[in-house]
């Protein structure tokens, strides 16, 4: 953690998703309190809305429940440099300041926020937190308390409590695990459906499903990321004499060069907009015009064998805890993955095994692993 200090960065950080540039003060900041009892005085500005500094008093947190709080480094506006801050997690905001004891505490409403890990490889354990007015970029001292608060982050929005040693919330929410990711060929936004301008540009994907997102689009992204169980398909399940199928979950464009049409072996998808459709389980992509016509029960793909597909998920022990019909399953895969080890590559393991299987079936043993048996 070199630069603790406040006056480096740490290793691996890149000053590419830097929070906006500063607003001008505002009243309500200059009324807030004497500066040397106040946290970062920078008010970030994103797009044409100004920030409007909102603070409370060490003494107003106290009356509010506590989820999680701890030492991060958060970025500031002004030279990308990085401090230690005190962070504290009250219900839907997040509240800052220079350490515990600080008598005024900076405020970020969460309500309308997405979360993102702040690179590919993200050696450095930095996530972004974006809302409507801002960006913060902070940077936690391991993997494992990044995942942390980026699971206590995600639970607030759910209205789930947080737990850590349970399975990740987004895994049973549909809610995306963002990460900032720059494309090398002409990728669009499957909110607002325009392009994610410059070839370079860092954007968002979602390290299960690969949907992708500006960032400014990202809190309103639908929950519909990779299902897990029964319960999250919803209302695609198909139903006939023999019980329950499971049925193909599309995600639509930014389909490879090569894409062909599994029911016309025509091109599909375009470098122009975004069209056509591909599955998330059997990779299947079809036209636009074709997809009604190709059969709706999804084969699962080449990893069928070892997959736990969400229909065989449906139903919970007195403890909370999925019980799998194995009936669906020929020879289920459990995978434990060391998301640190081989200089932090494991984090690769561990997307790409989600994105290969039902992601209820990855565990990341820096994150609580599995529950103790």
């Amino acid at each position: 953690m070199a630069g603790a200090g406040g006056q480096h960065p740490p290793p691996g950080a890149t000053g590419g998703t830097a929070a906006g540039p500063s607003a001008a003060a505002t009243p309500a900041a200059a009324s807030a309190g004497p500066a040397e009892d106040s946290s970062d005085s920078e008010a970030e500005q994103e797009g044409p809305q100004k920030l409007i500094r909102k603070v409370s008093t060490s003494g107003q947190l106290r009356t509010k429940t506590s989820i999680k709080e701890g030492q991060l480094l958060k970025q500031t506006s002004s030279f990308q440099r990085w401090k230690k801050r005190y962070f504290k997690l009250r219900g839907r905001t997040l509240y800052y300041a220079k350490d515990s004891k600080s008598l005024i505490f900076d405020e970020v409403d969460l309500s309308d926020a997405s979360v993102a890990e702040a690179s590919t490889k993200n050696a450095n354990n930095s996530f972004t937190i974006i809302t409507p007015f801002r960006r913060l970029m902070l940077c936690a001292e391991n993997r494992k308390e990044m995942e942390d608060w980026i699971s206590s982050l995600k639970s607030v929005q759910t209205r789930e409590p947080y737990e850590v040693a349970q399975f990740n919330v987004e895994h049973f929410s549909g809610m995306h695990n963002w990460y900032a990711c720059s494309h090398a060929r002409p990728t669009f936004c499957n909110v607002c459906r325009e392009s994610l301008s410059g070839v370079t540009s860092h954007g968002l994907s979602c390290e299960v499903c690969k949907f992708k997102a500006h960032k400014r689009c990202a809190v309103r992204a639908t929950n519909n990321c990779k299902w897990t169980t029964l319960a999250s398909i919803g209302k695609d399940i198909i139903e006939d004499e023999d019980g329950v199928a499971m049925p193909h979950q599309w995600l639509e464009g930014n389909l490879p060069v090569s894409a062909k049409c599994v029911v016309c072996d025509k091109t599909c998808g375009s470098v122009l907009r975004l069209q056509d459709w591909k599955c998330l389980w059997c990779k299947t992509m079809v036209h636009t015009a074709c997809k009604e016509l190709y059969h709706p029960v999804c084969p699962l793909g080449q990893c069928k064998v070892s997959i736990i597909p969400p229909i065989a998920l449906n139903s919970t022990d007195s403890d909370g805890f999925c019980r799998a019909t194995f009936s669906f399953c020929v020879s289920p895969l459990l995978v434990f993955v060391n998301s640190k080890s081989g200089d932090n590559q494991g984090v690769k393991f561990l997307r790409r095994f989600k994105q290969l299987l039902n992601p209820a079936q990855v565990f990341d043993l820096m994150n609580g692993g599995p529950y103790l048996g």
